[in-house]
């Protein structure tokens, strides 16, 4: 009896270790220890050149974190964070022009360095991503904030919801937030900076990372000459970098940039994306990629432009932090024993669109583990809490078009509620982002949709091959699962 009794016990504590650690299935749902937060707002928010925090109205999908209405998130649970914000920005009545900004506040305080700056065009709209992998005790507070600056009076500019036909709800602003590690520097992880601004780059060159906000197990240390970041351990990791990009000070310079990463010395393949510049605007472009990588691999983050007054820029706004030129985030999957499932993928085929939805074709696996790709149609082998991301170089055809593009994705063939967004094209090329933390159950599918809506002339997803440069595919997708564990 007392023997039974033993091996019962031992079954009981069995059955609470698996159910406390990565997954369980039932009652069609499931459950892991990884902290997350989905949430949007399908309300427009408008500001004046005061700083307002961003707030969201829906809950689309969250975990062991607390977010409150008012736009104050607390984390439950210390670890590393990924924070992406994706904020669709411009005018009510498409009728602004002007600049957004966004940044960040801890406990009520500016964060230093924490802001960035997009300008919104007459009849424009546009996705500024807002991106940072932060350390976070329990309790850690913190809050989004923005300001809007109108060129003109009796115009107002801000975030701004809308409902497209027959498509997802494009809200004013959409918050994915997602734990990659449990406690503290139990993953290789780093979040680096330019303070200087970097111009006059017919031939490509490296932005230096010159600032340090956070590193553990990654050689931050660079050189003028190389710029590198040295990754001393093996494994998979996730590199994202937000650019402000935009013209030097007193100048209203027009073109090109062009953003990319190396590693050891060369291009890696499909990781370049293009920006055109008007007038002296300003936009946060996204690089993303997961990738494996050796020990003692070196990554450098290039860029070219097609004006000498063009490139990455910093600058202090008036009562608000200071803008770097970069903000790289960087940090390593882990998966206990076992692969990573995640995917790199893009296309380098265009892809024109048109009002009827259609399918993004993926041609390109850069690299994927435990993911499936059936040319843009994702099916996942390993149930969890994911991360995606998805980057369209918006363009179009004879560069003469003007109109919009509307990005966003389904599971299993459904809209994913609240991922639409919007990126307006006049006659050049931007980059347009849509993002989801996302519950996956083994043999779900994913696929991401796109549609456009012109005035004039054909507009889509724009592929090509700039010279001496990485390929500029037509999209960039990066999908991983969290590499939390919890560690007693």
């Amino acid at each position: 009896m007392e023997k039974q009794h033993n091996i019962l016990s031992i079954i009981l504590v069995l059955f609470v270790l698996c159910n406390e650690l990565l997954i369980t299935e039932g009652n069609d749902k499931i459950i892991d220890n990884v902290a997350y937060f989905q949430g949007s707002s399908s309300k427009s928010q408008i500001s004046g050149s005061k700083g307002k925090v961003i707030t969201y109205n829906s809950n689309d999908g969250s975990r062991d974190f607390t977010a409150f209405y008012n736009g104050t998130f607390v984390t439950e649970k210390d670890g590393v964070y990924l924070l992406v914000l994706g904020a669709q920005i411009g005018g009510p009545r498409r009728n602004g022009k002007g600049q957004v900004d966004i940044w960040m506040r801890q406990d009520g305080a500016n964060v230093p360095d924490s802001n960035g700056i997009q300008s919104v065009d007459h009849g424009s709209t546009s996705v500024f991503v807002y991106s940072v992998a932060f350390q976070a005790s329990a309790n850690y507070k913190f809050e989004v904030v923005y300001s809007g600056h109108a060129d003109e009076e009796c115009t107002r500019l801000g975030l701004i919801a809308t409902q497209p036909e027959k498509e997802p709800l494009v809200p004013s602003v959409i918050f994915t937030i997602i734990q990659l590690s449990h406690g503290t520097n139990t993953i290789p992880y780093a979040v680096l900076f330019s303070s200087k601004t970097h111009l006059d780059s017919s031939d490509p060159e490296v932005i230096i990372l010159d600032g340090v906000i956070a590193a553990n197990k990654i050689d931050t240390t660079t050189d003028d000459e190389s710029g590198a970041i040295k990754y001393s351990k093996a494994g998979v990791y996730f590199l994202l970098a937000n650019t402000e990009v935009g013209s030097a000070e007193g100048t209203h310079a027009s073109g090109e940039i062009h953003l990319w990463m190396r590693r050891n010395g060369k291009d890696i393949p499909n990781s370049n994306s293009i920006q055109t510049i008007r007038n002296g605007s300003a936009a946060i472009v996204i690089s993303q990629v997961a990738i494996k990588l050796e020990a003692n691999d070196k990554i450098q983050m290039m860029f070219s432009t097609t004006n000498k007054k063009l490139g990455a820029i910093v600058s202090t706004p008036e009562k608000e932090p200071r803008v770097l030129s970069i903000l790289f985030s960087t940090f390593q999957l882990l998966h206990e024993e076992k692969p990573i499932p995640y995917a790199q993928l893009s296309s380098s085929e265009t892809q024109w669109g048109c009002i009827t939805p259609k399918t993004v074709k993926l041609d390109n696996n850069d690299g994927l583990e435990c993911i499936k790709n059936d040319n843009g149609i994702l099916e996942f082998e390993e149930s969890g809490t994911y991360f995606m991301m998805a980057a369209a170089q918006c363009g179009s055809d004879k560069e003469d078009g003007i109109g919009d593009v509307h990005l966003w994705m389904k599971l299993n063939g459904k809209d994913i509620a609240n991922s639409n967004t919007i990126q307006t094209v006049n006659k050049d090329t931007s980059v347009l982002v849509s993002q989801v933390a996302i519950v996956i159950k083994a043999g779900d599918k994913i696929e991401i949709a796109f549609s456009t809506d012109m005035t004039n002339g054909t507009a889509g997803l724009v592929a090509s091959k700039p010279h001496k440069e990485s390929a500029v595919p037509s999209i960039i997708v990066s999908v991983f699962k969290s590499s939390y564990v919890k560690h007693s």
